[in-house]
């Protein structure tokens, strides 16, 4: 909870201090102020052959015309992780973990931007929060009779990766995304039974209007 409280107050003080200086920095330059956009995205998820897909909005506000802050919410409806093993005697154990997953990130993106197309790398803390949905019992074997409840709660995030934009008019941008999401989870649910970190790797790709 800590490292959320920590989140919270530095992305109420960097949106402080872009509403000071982003007219000033935008204004040497010719790029757009802001963009604002949808995306669909993909999340392979860490420790299980699951791929959730879900879909977000963006608003990145353009500092200069190779720095920019932005914020991004994705929805995943149907996250689901899969545990399975071969029992000794051949059959087959395993459970589906249902879940929605909700993620708010806001951090840096910096990089070159041409005319017609840029390339950038970004940073970006956040949270992530899952919601159970219930488990399944998978294969031959069942072991719910054993199975503890999932515990959520909201996790510390950060998304480290790049992007690449399109530019087709002055108005429109087309932007394509991949990366790895760092979660450190302290619930008693999978993948962790306690407190551990996973990576997972994510893309998603949208549009946007500039202004």
């Amino acid at each position: 909870m800590q490292r959320v409280e920590w989140v919270r107050r530095v992305v109420i003080g960097v949106m402080f201090v872009v509403a000071a200086t982003v007219p000033d920095a935008v204004a040497q330059t010719s790029v757009p102020r802001v963009e604002v956009g949808g995306l669909v995205s993909a999340l392979a998820l860490a420790e299980a052959p699951d791929t959730s897909v879900g879909v977000g909005g963006r608003l990145t506000v353009n500092l200069t015309r190779w720095l920019g802050l932005e914020g991004e919410y994705q929805f995943v409806p149907d996250d689901e992780f899969t545990l399975s093993s071969v029992q000794a005697d051949g059959r087959t154990a395993g459970l589906r973990y249902e879940r929605r997953r909700s993620t708010a990130l806001f951090g840096v993106k910096a990089g070159y931007r041409g005319d017609r197309i840029g390339l950038f790398a970004r940073v970006r803390p956040g949270v992530t929060s899952l919601t159970d949905r219930g488990v399944d019992c998978l294969g031959d074997v069942c072991a719910l009779l054993l199975l503890a409840v999932p515990e959520y709660r909201p996790e510390f995030a950060l998304d480290i990766g790049g992007v690449v934009e399109l530019y087709p008019s002055s108005r429109w941008l087309v932007r394509a995304d991949l990366g790895v999401l760092r979660v450190w989870h302290r619930g008693s649910a999978p993948p962790c039974g306690s407190a551990c970190a996973t990576s997972s790797f994510g893309s998603s790709i949208g549009v946007g209007v500039r202004f």
